[in-house]
């Protein structure tokens, strides 16, 4: 039985190997179709908050195959509230206060209503421009929205399978403050020995110079979440102006500053080494327990290395210390 197999599996090869040695395929392999290079959920494009308070979200789209592209293909985008319907039923089931926001849209617009994917080109790309102003003037900007997309039409190639052609972007905001902190701070209960401690923090970006956080140790997990969200305004003189959303917690701001240290980055010349230090003090009621509402004395110090582009930090000045 085994001679059988033999000679159809060495045609087989014998046909690989021919098209791999191939430059050129001049037939097509796969089904050709468009879809979105980035697809499914995608929450790690950083979107910087431009000076005007705008932020723009590229989205590419592109052809697939192994013969080029012979046509002009002309490609829609529309909003898929759909998607992100099921995408947080599967996440989080009937715990409907852990679903993500969909951007309204009438804070967001493209940059034309179809695209031209041209003969030639594989790829080309999409603008899609949030105006924070709007979204803070109509809604809420400490929600977490998700910009739902999908190709709409697609004329020359088909559309791709839905796990190609539609995407969830998390709007992730960014400023020059904003990141993930490590950090070590302190609770102490007004009045009462007890102290606990707190660890890093997640600075959200809401403008140039304003971020958020959630106090002590809650999180976007804690319940009312948004009663302990702190803003950070962040001042040229390197103070911080520190205030609560709620008045609920009744925030008493005591102290707030931030710095930067520059180093040379040791592997490439175009960069520097940043280390941004954030220290914050204030008081504020914990209302977790509405029962048994407790004052808290909460101070840290917060820290983030990251690397920047010495283009974009001209007048840094920086530090030969170790």
């Amino acid at each position: 039985m085994k001679k059988i197999f033999k000679l159809p599996v060495a045609f087989a090869l014998l046909a690989l190997a021919l098209v791999s040695c191939s430059d050129d395929v001049d037939y097509e392999l796969f089904t050709k179709y468009t879809y979105l290079l980035n697809n499914g959920w995608q929450e790690n494009i950083k979107m910087e908050i431009n000076d005007d308070n705008t932020v723009t979200l590229p989205v590419y789209f592109g052809v697939n195959g192994t013969t080029g592209n012979d046509k002009d293909i002309t490609v829609k985008i529309a909003v898929d509230p759909d998607t992100l319907k099921d995408y947080n039923f599967d996440k989080y089931k009937n715990d409907t206060t852990a679903y993500y926001t969909m951007l309204p849209e009438n804070c967001f617009s493209f940059d034309k209503d179809s695209y031209v994917l041209p003969k030639g080109k594989l790829s080309t790309q999409a603008t899609c421009t949030i105006n924070l102003e709007t979204l803070k003037s109509t809604a809420s900007i400490f929600n977490e929205y998700v910009l739902p997309l999908r190709i709409a039409s697609s004329e020359g190639e088909p559309t791709g399978p839905s796990r190609y052609s539609k995407a969830l972007f998390f709007i992730n905001l960014s400023n020059v403050y904003s990141g993930t902190y490590s950090g070590t701070g302190r609770l102490q209960q007004i009045g009462t020995s007890y102290t606990s401690d707190a660890g890093g923090k997640q600075l959200y970006a809401i403008s140039r110079d304003e971020c958020y956080i959630y106090l002590g140790n809650a999180d976007r997990s804690t319940t009312d979440n948004k009663k302990f969200i702190a803003r950070l305004h962040f001042n040229e003189d390197g103070s911080i102006d520190v205030s609560a959303i709620s008045p609920d917690i009744d925030l008493k701001p005591i102290s707030g500053s931030y710095s930067f240290r520059f180093t040379q980055n040791a592997n490439d010349s175009r960069k520097l080494a940043r280390r941004t230090v954030v220290k914050l003090a204030c008081e504020y009621t914990d209302v977790t327990d509405k029962y048994a509402s407790v004052r808290i004395h909460y101070e840290t110090t917060l820290t983030m290395n990251d690397d920047v582009m010495k283009a974009d930090w001209p007048n840094a000045v920086i530090s030969t210390d170790n």
